[in-house]
């Protein structure tokens, strides 16, 4: 089956070559950017995984270009904004796309890059996406983080809230936070502050709620 799938990408890939190359003679677009455009719009899991394979290596070299941004966009969406749905069934749900899109989205480190993470974070649902989407928006290191630090708290407290809060999440967002307020030599955001207390009093492992007050201690 894996070799299958290799095989229909390389197909892909290839069939995109003639195009691509009658656009890069034109100067608009070259057969890496075609392979990716082409893969990114895909609703198969290995196709959206190779095109971010070609995405990693594209920024490794200095490509940041527009098709960049708008094809991590269309990923980091997959299966939460962007939806195939068939039978009533959403079939294009790869949380392993979308979390390798927002760290990706966080090695561009730009406004940009923000405000896409800032979007796909108020549909997002699975741990493990908004776990990586936290830890990236710790990371920016902007001029204005009160967008960031809004975002982490409304996303992290929202799952706060949920019936099953989750340890990885409070992890990540306690630490996001310290490291904002280490850049900025303090937090100003009340709510910040509400959700610290909140990881260090709340139903977490003795490791997350101790975490918590280390960071609360550290900002005193």
């Amino acid at each position: 089956m894996f070799s299958k799938t290799i095989a229909v990408l390389v197909i892909l890939a290839v069939a995109a070559v003639p195009a691509a190359m009658a656009q890069a003679a034109g100067g608009e677009m070259t057969v890496e950017m075609m392979v990716i455009r082409e893969n990114s719009h895909s609703s198969v899991r290995e196709q959206n995984l190779f095109a971010l394979s070609h995405i990693d290596g594209a920024i490794g070299r200095g490509n940041t270009g527009d098709e960049i941004y708008a094809a991590l966009e269309r990923l980091v969406l997959t299966g939460t904004q962007n939806r195939v749905v068939a039978r009533g069934r959403v079939t294009n749900n790869f949380p392993d796309v979308r979390q390798e899109a927002a760290r990706q989205l966080g090695e561009l480190g730009t406004e940009e890059a923000r405000a896409i993470i800032l979007r796909a974070s108020i549909a997002e649902t699975e741990p493990m996406v908004l776990q990586e989407m936290i830890a990236v928006l710790g990371n920016f290191a902007l001029e204005d983080n009160v967008p960031t630090i809004s975002a982490i708290v409304r996303v992290a407290g929202r799952m706060h809230r949920s019936p099953s809060p989750n340890n990885h999440v409070a992890l990540a967002a306690v630490n996001a936070l310290e490291s904002i307020a280490e850049r900025d030599g303090g937090l100003t955001y009340a709510d910040a502050f509400w959700y610290l207390f909140a990881v260090a009093e709340g139903p977490y492992v003795f490791a997350v709620r101790e975490r918590a007050w280390e960071v609360i201690d550290g900002l005193r």
